[in-house]
């Protein structure tokens, strides 16, 4: 008896699964890119799906690595469903690495139109969102310019993690967006693709600056410098460069690599009065320096790198000032985090002031304090 039920067991678990789907039947999208059409008021899909043959090291097909499918609906998930009308293969989104909004889109505020991807099982919390500005976010998907992978997916979510590497843009994905979104004292910020088309170049596709959220509308753009500022004071600069003028030599500059850099806010609490200090610390190498001749001491050589230290701190404190001053005054939008900081420091001061937080939130004042050393001058003596 005890063999018979062992053996039922046995073959239990050797059935196959019921409502497998084989790879063959799946159109693996790479990249997502939401319109909308202006005439009809229906949202505009673009996937970008993997052409398998592309995968092939041996195959010599002339064939793009990728299609591109477009469908239109009053809702998203409507136009996801569409597509299995115009193409072979059931979309599988597993893989899915961008989803761009267009601008437009996203004034009207994107909770609606990630909704699907959210509440589905496919899409990853991890996937990056972005905005493009001044221009369709199909034709910043389509794009191959200036770039070595051959899907432009990837291509793009590449870009996006190079902001480790430089931090002139924003970045965030699903998961962080909803995050912020749905919580209270604090707004996102998501980065922008745009088209640049200038003197040294053709026209290229562009990761820069930063969309400013209002909870989930979009109220305006951080440029390059102003973004700076705001991953500067969130502490989440990994590495980076700044170029400052030289204290040798005012029409000439020296870079200065970033190598660490944290940040806190502290809320100071006087009364009814409400302020923020903003504490940011950073150390860097000199990794390029215009300027030539020789340090006649080693005191010289230190005074140098303090004067440089007191440029980079200037220029750090300016560029935080910028960003507050933009997110305040004319976005009204926390992205800083000040009220969520207030709700985790002093609940109890956060509960009496976060119904009219929206209102108090542009004037509350705030300091700027900023530690910046220079530790190494490269292999240069």
């Amino acid at each position: 008896m005890k063999i018979v039920i062992l053996l039922i067991t046995c073959l239990s678990l050797l059935t196959g699964c019921w409502d497998r789907t084989e790879l063959k039947e799946l159109g693996i999208v790479l990249g997502i890119a939401i319109d909308k059409d202006p005439k009809t008021g229906e949202y505009i899909l673009s996937s970008q799906i993997l052409r398998p043959s592309s995968l092939d090291a041996q195959s010599s097909s002339s064939a793009p690595p990728f299609e591109k499918v477009v469908t239109t609906g009053k809702t998203i998930y409507e136009a996801i469903r569409r597509a299995n009308l115009e193409f072979d293969r059931k979309a599988f989104f597993a893989h899915n690495k961008v989803i761009m909004i267009h601008e437009d889109v996203a004034k009207e505020g994107m909770l609606p139109v990630l909704d699907s991807f959210k509440r589905g099982k496919q899409v990853r919390g991890f996937v990056y969102i972005c905005i493009t500005k001044g221009v369709q976010a199909r034709k910043i998907l389509e794009s191959s310019s200036s770039g070595i992978e051959s899907q432009p997916s990837i291509h793009l979510k590449n870009m996006i993690e190079n902001t480790n590497l430089q931090f002139s843009a924003a970045k965030i994905d699903l998961l962080n967006f909803y995050k912020q979104t749905l919580s209270s004292g604090i707004d996102p910020v998501v980065g922008v693709f745009e088209f640049e088309e200038n003197n040294v170049s053709k026209k290229h596709v562009k990761l820069s600056g930063g969309a400013v959220f209002n909870k989930d509308k979009l109220v305006g753009f951080l440029n390059e410098k102003e973004t700076r500022g705001f991953l500067l004071s969130k502490g989440e600069v990994k590495s980076g460069s700044l170029s400052v003028p030289s204290p040798i030599d005012e029409e000439r500059y020296e870079s200065v690599e970033i190598k660490k850099a944290s940040a806190k806010i502290t809320p100071n609490i006087k009364g009814d009065t409400i302020s923020f200090t903003i504490r940011v610390t950073g150390e860097g190498i000199i990794v390029e320096e215009q300027v030539t001749g020789t340090f006649n001491s080693k005191s010289e050589q230190l005074e140098h790198m303090k004067k440089l230290e007191g440029k980079m701190k200037q220029l750090m404190e300016d560029e935080i000032n910028m960003a507050i001053e933009k997110a305040q005054k004319q976005f009204k939008a926390d992205i800083f985090g000040f009220g969520n900081t207030l709700n985790k420091e002093n609940p109890k001061t956060w509960n009496k002031v976060k119904k009219d937080w929206n209102e108090q939130y542009p004037d509350v004042s705030y300091t700027v304090n900023v530690n910046f050393s220079i530790n190494s001058t490269g292999l240069m003596k």
